[in-house]
C-alpha cells in the first residue's frame, strides 16, 4: 500500500491520469508485499509449526493449548477469568481440553518440572493448569513453587505465606505444617514466602531431596514449577529431581533456538527426560488436542 500511494502520488504530479497511475503502480505494490511477507516468514525464528518443531531435535512434542481469549474469559465469573478459573469452571472449553490431554501424556510420571527458556512464556501457568486437570481426574497432586525468587505460582494463587518451600527444606520431616489448599478445587500448593536473604537459594537447602520423596509418598503427581532454564544454573539442577522435564514455549514468541538449548541442557546437564509443550496457539490453528509426533 505504501508503495502503491507512493506511486500513484507521483504520477499524479506529473499529470499522469488516477486510473492509470493505479493500473500500473498496483502490480508493483502487491509484488513489494509479497516479497516483504516471504522474506519475514524466511526470516522468523520462533515457534510457529508444531508438526515440526520437535523433528529430528531428539525430542518429543507433547501438544499445544489454544490462546486464551476475551471472549472465553468474558464466559466466567469476573472474580474467576484467568487460565486458572477456564481450567477449573470451564472444563469442557479447549483451553481446558488441551491441559487435560497433557495430565493424560503424563500419567506415568510421579514428579514432573516445568520449566521455560525465559521468563513469561507460561511455565507457571501451564504448571498450574497441568495440577488443576490432574485433580480434577481424581489425582491427588501438589503443585510446588520452586521459583523462589519471583514466587509467580504462589502470587497467582494469592498466596503470601511467612515460611515456604525454603523453610521446609530446614524440616522436611514437617512439610504438611507448610502446604495450603486452593478452596475453590482441593489444589495443594507448597508456596514459596519472600526471600529475606537474597543469597539463600533452593539448589543449596540439603533438606530439598528429603521433602521430595516424601512428597512423591504422598501424591500421585508433583508438579514443580522451576525458574527460567537461560537465566541461571538453578531451573536445570530443579527439574533434574523430576521423572520429565516439561519446557515450556510461547507460540510464535520462543525462539527455536532457546527451546533447543533448553532441551539440550535439560537432556545433557541435568540428564532428565524432557518434552516440549506449546502454548498460546493462535486462533484458528487446530493445535489444542494432542499431535504427539
Amino acid at each position: 500500500m505504501v508503495v502503491t500511494g507512493a506511486g500513484v502520488a507521483y504520477d499524479l504530479a506529473g499529470g499522469v491520469r488516477v486510473l492509470t497511475a493505479a493500473l500500473f503502480w498496483a502490480p508493483i505494490g502487491l509484488g513489494v508485499g509479497l516479497l516483504a511477507a516471504l522474506v519475514r516468514e524466511l526470516n522468523r525464528n520462533t515457534v510457529t509449526v508444531l508438526s515440526n518443531l520437535g523433528k529430528h531435535r531428539g525430542y518429543t512434542v507433547l501438544g499445544a493449548a489454544p490462546q486464551l481469549t476475551e471472549s472465553a474469559l468474558r464466559e466466567l465469573a469476573p472474580d474467576k477469568r484467568s487460565p486458572f478459573g477456564c481450567v477449573a469452571f470451564q472444563p469442557a472449553s479447549p483451553f481446558a481440553t488441551a491441559f487435560r490431554d497433557l495430565q493424560g501424556v503424563l500419567r506415568e510420571d510421579s514428579l514432573v518440572a516445568f520449566i521455560a527458556p525465559s521468563p513469561g512464556e507460561g511455565a507457571t501457568t501451564s504448571a498450574l493448569c497441568t495440577a488443576v486437570a490432574a485433580a480434577q481426574q481424581g489425582r491427588t497432586v501438589i503443585v510446588v513453587d520452586c521459583d523462589t525468587r519471583r514466587r509467580s505460582l504462589t502470587k497467582e494463587l494469592g498466596s503470601n505465606p511467612q515460611a515456604g518451600i525454603l523453610e521446609c527444606c530446614e524440616e522436611p520431616a514437617n512439610w504438611r505444617t507448610f502446604i495450603e489448599e486452593e478452596p475453590e478445587t482441593g489444589l495443594h500448593l507448597m508456596p514459596a514466602a519472600r526471600m529475606t536473604n537474597p543469597w539463600r537459594t533452593l539448589v543449596a537447602a540439603q533438606g530439598l531431596p528429603v521433602l521430595i520423596g516424601l512428597l512423591r509418598e504422598a501424591y500421585d503427581l508433583v508438579i514443580l514449577d522451576c525458574p527460567p532454564a537461560l537465566r541461571s544454573g538453578e531451573g536445570a539442577i530443579l527439574a533434574s529431581h523430576a521423572d520429565k522435564a516439561v519446557a515450556i514455549a510461547a507460540w510464535d514468541q520462543t525462539p527455536i533456538a532457546a527451546i533447543r538449548q533448553t532441551v539440550k541442557t535439560l537432556q545433557n546437564r541435568a540428564g532428565v527426560r524432557t518434552a516440549v509443550y506449546v502454548n498460546r496457539v493462535l486462533p484458528g490453528f487446530r493445535f489444542g488436542r494432542l499431535r504427539p509426533d
